[in-house]
Order: C-alpha cells, then sequence, then structure tokens
C-alpha cells in the first residue's frame, strides 16, 4: 500500500494546498487518501501497560511495536 501524501496544506498562505511539497515552504502538513495506521507512544504504552500488566513500558517495547506497524503496512 502506498502511503505517501497527494497533496500539500501551506497554512502560511491561508491553507494552500498544492500538490507537490513547496521546498521553501516551513510547515506543508500532508494530506493521505486513506488514514494512517500509526499509533502513538502513548497509545502503544496503554496497549503494553493492559497486556502485561505493567507500570512501565522500555523504550525497546515501542521500536517493536513499530517494527510490527510498518510490517503489517506493507501487506
Amino acid at each position: 500500500m502506498n502511503n505517501e501524501p497527494v497533496a500539500y496544506v501551506n497554512s502560511m498562505c491561508n491553507d494552500y494546498i498544492d500538490w507537490k511539497k513547496d521546498p521553501m515552504s516551513i510547515d506543508g502538513q500532508p494530506l493521505y487518501t486513506h488514514p494512517s495506521k500509526d499509533l502513538t507512544d502513548e497509545e502503544i504504552e496503554e496497549v503494553y501497560k493492559t497486556y502485561f500488566d505493567m507500570k512501565t513500558v522500555d523504550k525497546y517495547a515501542i521500536l517493536f511495536a513499530r517494527a510490527i506497524l510498518r510490517k503489517a503496512q506493507e501487506k
């Protein structure tokens, strides 16, 4: 699945939408055709703490979760 942005919103120019990222723009928020399947670190930590009944989360657990998400997105 291609997860490349299809356009960019430039909030510096009254939310102007452009098909290509302006290299001179400092913001340029990407727009996608489908929602991202990413999780925030906090969401990963919440699942980890609930599943493993832990109080803290090792940074490697977050890296591992991100690797699994990337692999799942390739399918």
